[in-house]
């Protein structure tokens, strides 16, 4: 990168901006913080000579180059902050090789990242024989609500990738579903509560005692008792890899177990896989369930569970193993079934190609289990910004990046265009 120094100025004036869905305004869908960081983003561009769409706030886009069109989409909104940090989430801190802040991971940095690489090769001037239409998301960490409004302004390329997922190359995503468990209210607790968002491992959940119960079964399950509630506390990790956290629900529905509460389906299943749900897997993976979210309603208790569901698997797959369970379930739909492109193709082979001849290394094309933006394109694939032997702690606590990552990454996206620019033919 030219002027990384510029550039890391810039990723902390975009790191500073709050961006976490807020309430709806007339012309902010997704809060005034997004609304912001879309602006900023879109007028950075504009002062790198680019031309801008700005689809009334909810996506923006940045275009260059004629001929074929390739698309790139990633998302400026982040995920909450919760609990955990060392330092301001907001406030981009650099230590011991790292950058540190919400955002930096997931997707601001890889955002800018893809804008700076694309002014290197307007600012080039060499031939440049694809359309580059760059979106720019809002609302992906919620419910992708600015994509569905994005199609009803534009057509999307069929040819695409988004900077928000894993190196080497994704050519499969899993299938994205909710899963939701109604439990009936509990004997001697009430308001169970826990976690942030669908997509993150539950870190923080709490209940009220309506009774007494035994204190001791606090300390057997690590449990506190602050100000009224009962305290479980966990690691938050991407829902897709529920293994790399600790789930805050687990020890809690195990002490109400104790407590003489109904919840032994709960544990069996959706904890201990009693119906052989996380056993199924191909070459994609294996199906993922994690119960992330817990909240109140109708006098009962609501559990919100990330599924994810590699091809050829289907929901209907899923849904056959859920009813072997005794609890209240039901399968909610977003439209993000598993998804998969050729491996082999020109397409996926020139970005694996831009990523071997940076790192040296000889990988071949992956599938992960996050559902990424790379599926609004008929052909799309996620392309980095997280490398195999690094955990960035996207949507944890102290968010992070290498500094050589960084840089690394520049270098891929940066040969990515260049390469991809110059293809005379269609892909």
């Amino acid at each position: 990168m030219k002027d990384f120094k510029e550039f890391t100025k810039d990723l902390a004036e975009l790191i500073a901006i709050k961006s976490v869905q807020g309430e709806k305004m007339p012309d902010a869908p997704f809060g005034t913080e997004v609304k912001r960081a879309l602006i900023w983003f879109l007028k950075k561009a504009e002062s790198f000579g680019f031309t801008t769409i700005n689809y009334d706030n909810y996506a923006g886009e940045i275009a260059f180059g004629e001929g074929q069109e390739i698309g790139i989409i990633g998302h400026l909104d982040v995920v909450p902050v919760g609990t955990g940090w060392n330092q301001d989430p907001f406030t981009l801190t650099e230590k011991d090789g790292y950058f540190i802040g919400r955002g930096v991971g997931d997707d601001k940095g890889a955002m800018l990242i893809t804008l700076y690489a694309l002014k290197e090769l307007k600012d080039s001037k060499k031939n440049c024989n694809k359309k580059f239409r760059f979106f720019v998301g809002t609302n992906e960490e919620s419910s992708w609500q600015d994509v569905a409004y994005l199609k009803t302004k534009t057509t999307l390329p069929e040819y695409g990738f988004s900077p928000d997922g894993n190196f080497p190359v994704s050519y499969a995503e899993k299938g994205f579903y909710f899963v939701n468990v109604k439990l009936p209210p509990f004997k001697n607790f009430a308001d169970l509560t826990g976690g942030t968002v669908i997509n993150a491992v539950c870190a923080h959940a709490e209940i009220t005692p309506t009774g007494d119960f035994d204190r001791s079964l606090l300390v057997k399950h690590g449990l506190k008792y602050e100000n009224g509630k009962i305290i479980s506390r966990g690691i938050a990790a991407h829902g897709s890899k529920p293994a790399l956290g600790k789930n805050a629900l687990l020890p809690m529905f195990r002490f109400l177990k104790d407590c003489g509460e109904d919840v032994d389906a709960v544990t069996d299943y959706l904890f201990s896989d009693k119906w052989d749900i996380c056993k199924m897997h191909n070459e994609q993976g294996f199906i993922t369930l994690s119960p992330d979210l817990a909240k109140p309603t109708d006098g009962g208790t609501l559990i919100m569970c990330d599924c994810r569901i590699p091809a050829p698997f289907t929901v209907d797959t899923v849904k056959d193993k859920l009813r072997l369970a005794p609890l209240d379930i039901s399968v909610i739909d977003h439209d993000h079934p598993p998804f998969m492109i050729d491996k082999n193709g020109k397409f996926v082979q020139t970005l694996l190609s831009a990523y071997n001849n940076v790192t040296g290394e000889n990988q071949t094309p992956v599938s992960m289990g996050g559902s990424t933006f790379a599926r609004v394109f008929k052909k799309g694939c996620a392309f980095g910004p997280e490398f195999a032997d690094e955990n960035c702690h996207m949507h944890e606590a102290n968010e992070r990046v290498k500094k050589i990552s960084l840089k690394k990454t520049y270098e891929i996206y940066k040969n990515t265009l260049f390469d991809l620019a110059a293809i005379k033919e269609d892909l």
